[in-house]
């Protein structure tokens, strides 16, 4: 992705950025710690004594993912972290986004909403968990996706000047304008489909979600708009309006929320089995409309970084191209 550089030093990191990138560090450790120790076979937290035994795999994959977030919070201080592609930092936080927001939202909004119409505490724990298992799981994905977030913007506003700029991007007829049309077009379809689905769910049950509480509710309904914004911000651009930031933002928001949940679900479906704890309950014909709404997803996020690029990157204003 080529996008204009902001003039900044590549080694100036201000304090606040550097702040805030080690506290992301500190806010991953414990939830990576408590994996690693199920992952050893200890069932710290855990009332199942089969529980290390079955998500083994599970907790290999989330624990890697725990560890690319402290590598991405430590390239957005290091030196390295300005020489890298675009896509080798952006990419990951994309998929971050669409993880740690839903969770956040219906972790704490969730959660608090639960607690005073009489739902009870969120976090209370279960028959297979302890209570504070989740508090430190859904806490921690909280503060991850607040701290990287803000971590990444500063980011962003140091490494393309399009960001620290405001968003004063021209409006060039680019030469991929068709494919970006029709790749937005089925993002829409696939984000509006997602949302029902979503929505759905969080009325009726449905997926991996059967006796939902009032988080997991409002977590799907988290999920659920954060695709109608994304897909309301692609129709203004198929309705020839300019890109701007809070719209490029709405866009990254809804294609990460709608890919990284949609992924997440083909994924349960397709590895786990279907008498684990954890896994999906969604039925043949709904799986496979989640896979549909994956592409449709990653397709609305293509046509995003392509019309991106087109509108900021005009040979005769790059002042230095990022690669």
């Amino acid at each position: 992705m080529n996008l204009i550089v902001h003039p900044s030093g590549p080694d100036d990191v201000s304090v606040l950025r550097g702040g805030i990138c080690i506290a992301t560090v500190v806010a991953c450790l414990p939830y990576l710690l408590l994996k690693v120790a199920w992952i050893m076979g200890w069932t710290i937290g855990v009332e199942d004594a089969g529980f290390a035994d079955t998500t083994r795999v599970a907790n290999l994959a989330t624990s890697g993912m725990e560890l690319v977030a402290i590598v991405i919070a430590i390239g957005l201080v290091a030196s390295w972290g300005r020489k890298i592609p675009a896509f080798a930092i952006a990419f990951p936080v994309w998929v971050a986004t669409g993880l740690l927001v839903p969770v956040a939202v219906g972790s704490v909004l969730g959660g608090v909403i639960q607690a005073v119409t009489g739902g009870g505490n969120a976090y209370s724990g279960n028959d297979e968990m302890a209570g504070w298992v989740f508090g430190l799981v859904y806490g921690g994905f909280a503060l991850q996706s607040v701290l990287l977030l803000a971590g990444f913007v500063l980011y962003a506003r140091d490494r393309w000047a399009v960001v620290a700029d405001g968003g004063r991007m021209r409006d060039g007829a680019g030469k991929t304008r068709p494919l970006q049309n029709l790749l937005g077009a089925v993002f829409v379809v696939a984000a509006t489909i997602f949302a029902l689905q979503q929505l759905s769910w969080a009325v009726w049950g449905g997926g991996m979600f059967s006796d939902l509480t009032t988080a997991q509710r409002v977590f799907l309904v988290a999920g659920a708009l954060s695709a109608v914004a994304g897909a309301a911000a692609v129709v203004g651009l198929l309705r020839g309006k300019r890109l701007t930031i809070s719209g490029l933002t709405l866009i990254w928001l809804g294609t990460s929320v709608t890919f990284t949940s949609a992924l997440k679900d083909t994924l349960t479906t397709l590895a786990v089995d279907a008498e684990a704890w954890g896994a999906s309950r969604q039925d043949p014909g709904n799986a496979a409309l989640t896979l549909l709404v994956l592409l449709g997803a990653f397709a609305g996020a293509i046509g995003g970084a392509l019309r991106l690029v087109e509108e900021v990157s005009p040979a005769s204003e790059v002042s230095k191209v990022a690669a």
